[in-house]
């Protein structure tokens, strides 16, 4: 009976960590657009909008500034953790 039970348990397992290496954080460069410090989003030239972490500080970004931006996508928006200008 014990090993009955324990396939599925394992293949549960298998399934979360799947899942979870399907949230991973990416790490996207580019040219500021815009801020918006209300909302806490920062868009890049090429249109893409990140939703910022209350901790980043968006004052520090400028329309041209090159960033980098690690974020995961969440609910189908992309949510950044770090900010950063890049070189």
């Amino acid at each position: 009976m014990f090993k009955k039970s324990v396939a599925p348990l394992v293949l549960a397992g298998m399934a979360a960590l799947s899942t979870a290496a399907l949230a991973a954080s990416q790490t996207m460069t580019g040219d500021v657009k815009s801020t918006d410090t209300a909302k806490h989003e920062l868009t890049l030239a090429n249109g893409s909008t990140f939703e910022i972490n209350s901790h980043v500080k968006l004052e520090k970004f400028k329309a041209g500034d090159k960033v980098a931006i690690t974020y995961e996508t969440k609910d189908g928006k992309m949510v950044a953790s770090k900010v950063h200008h890049a070189k």
